[in-house]
């Protein structure tokens, strides 16, 4: 007279990557209407079912760090923050990526710099943002910033100068590699590979940089497959992030000489592999322009007696020369877009400033200024 139902599926727990969708239970009569669970066998009653749901792929996004403290004890300074993109790739996996997806989304980056003000004041100690914590996991280190005073002709109170280095502590250790299962294989021996991804995991379950998990016990992500035999051929591993902050710098992978044998991986001296065809381990890397002081020697004093001043900077009479002709292939007879604006969130005059223009992102987020500077006023 009465038996359990399994209901059809609920929404997809997620919106986006993968999720998990689950089918209730209901007492229905002999005629398919449903009543009371009490008509039903409790003993007899089945487990909802949970099955694997696809929502639509997760879409990018900013994300921005805590603004820094003010570069400046009293007046007009700045404070600075780090903006990356980030993208949920799987479930449990939010990772930063290319700041390109972003961009493409046409998401609005979030500024990267600010001004700050304080009261109008003398001579006043301004700071530089501290250094990141070089510490391993659980261990102790020191970070530092540089700390100069506004007015370089008078003096500072040495008493107030704020401290230019700091303890810090690594991460915990417990934070450990995860991984998920490997995908299909993607070809024949030699070129076939499966992936999976890695991830670094605090306690929690929460995704974290993985520059908190050791470096050197991070599992391969990339893996050889194919037939049960394969002779010993080059395998690469993803991009490490690039090792610096700002600026340019060096970003690195594994390269290893693998087979397969009784089809196991086996991993061979670099010997057993053609040495010409060993890919490159090491490529250059950019990230946001560097902020940094450049200094010269003190000049003479302005006077021989009394009260002076002593200056520093650049002699205009032996300044190098900054700018030289260059004759390259004719240019274009179709005019320049007129209409390019630049980038409201990019500082143009800072890229002009340290001559950025050649580098792709600039020359697009500031087509203007970057147009203008070769060819306004000529």
């Amino acid at each position: 007279m009465y038996r359990w139902k399994l209901s059809s599926q609920e929404p997809c727990s997620i919106t986006c990557s993968i999720g998990v969708s689950r089918s209730f239970v209901s007492c229905v009569r002999y005629d398919g209407v449903e009543v009371h669970d009490m008509y039903c066998d409790a003993v007899t009653r089945p487990e909802p079912v949970h099955d694997f749901c696809i929502g639509r792929e997760c879409q990018p996004r900013w994300e921005a760090s805590s603004w820094s403290e003010c570069s400046r004890t009293c007046g007009e300074g700045f404070q600075f923050r780090q903006v990356r993109c980030w993208k949920m790739l799987s479930p449990g996996l939010d990772s930063s990526v290319y700041s390109d997806l972003c961009m493409e989304a046409e998401l609005e980056r979030p500024p990267e710099r600010r001004t700050c003000k304080s009261p109008t004041c003398g001579p006043q100690w301004e700071v530089a943002e501290w250094s990141e914590c070089p510490a391993k996991c659980g261990r102790k280190g020191q970070v530092t910033r540089d700390v100069r005073c506004t007015e370089e002709s008078r003096s500072c109170d040495p008493s107030s100068r704020p401290s230019t280095v700091k303890n810090c502590t690594g991460p915990p250790c417990e934070r450990q590699w995860t991984v998920s299962e490997w995908g299909p294989c993607s070809g024949g021996c030699g070129e076939g590979i499966t992936v999976r991804h890695v991830y670094c995991k605090a306690p929690e379950g929460r995704v974290v940089p993985e520059n908190q998990c050791p470096a050197e016990s991070k599992p391969l992500s990339i893996h050889p497959c194919g037939e049960r035999e394969c002779a010993p051929h080059w395998l690469t591993q993803d991009w490490e992030r690039c090792n610096t902050t700002c600026g340019r710098g060096v970003k690195r992978r594994l390269i290893q000489c693998v087979g397969i044998t009784a089809g196991k991986i086996q991993v061979h001296e670099d010997e057993a592999c053609e040495r010409r065809d060993k890919p490159e381990e090491d490529s250059t890397c950019f990230e946001r322009p560097c902020f940094k002081w450049y200094s010269t020697p003190w000049s003479e004093c302005t006077k021989t007696c009394g009260v002076g001043e002593l200056v520093r900077g650049c002699d205009p009479l032996t300044k190098p020369v900054s700018k030289q002709t260059c004759t390259l292939q004719a240019c274009p007879t179709e005019p320049p877009d007129e209409s390019c604006q630049d980038r409201p969130s990019t500082n143009c005059l800072l890229a002009l400033k340290v001559n950025l223009c050649s580098h792709w992102y600039y020359s697009k987020a500031c087509c203007h200024s970057c147009r203008c500077n070769t060819t306004c006023g000529h």
